[in-house]
């Protein structure tokens, strides 16, 4: 294999990749992205998967090894407030337990890229879900939105 991708980057893509499946098995016509942009030029209903924030400490003291912790964020752009209650409940209800962290890599020159189950990830804290309120001239997309942010580790 080529150009392995590091460590944050597969954290990303473990949680887009696994939310991604269970939104795409369990509701119809939902679009799923990773960038705001990409959230503003699709028909909602869009959820916006996409890692936010590190933060990264020693293991122990004295130690070379790292202990971090990853903020992603979701972002809900539904149609009315029911899909928002119902979709933002449905993504904490599938967050609550593991999914499987991946090592992502691909050949020099490919788009396509290779996912190599390498353990487990947990959410360990939800910091934020809540409606997004916009009171002057929202957009389309921001009339029925909500923000979902939480911390994960690799275990």
């Amino acid at each position: 294999m080529g150009s392995w991708f590091r460590r944050t980057r597969c954290i990303e893509l473990s949680t887009f990749e696994y939310l991604k499946r269970v939104i795409e098995n369990n509701w119809s016509g939902v679009t799923i992205v990773k960038s705001f942009t990409q959230a503003y030029d699709s028909a909602i209903p869009v959820v916006c998967i996409r890692l936010d924030e590190t933060i990264t400490g020693k293991l122990e003291i004295g130690a070379t090894t790292y202990n971090s912790s990853y903020a992603i964020i979701v972002d809900i752009f539904a149609t009315s407030d029911a899909q928002r209650l119902d979709l933002s409940d449905f993504i904490l209800n599938q967050i609550a337990g593991t999914w499987t962290y991946s090592n992502y890599a691909h050949n020099s020159g490919r788009t396509d890229i290779v996912a190599t189950p390498d353990g487990k990830m947990q959410m360990v804290l939800i910091t934020e879900d809540r409606k997004v309120e916009i009171v002057e001239n929202p957009e389309s997309q921001d009339r029925f939105r909500h923000i979902i942010s939480f911390w994960v580790k690799k275990f």
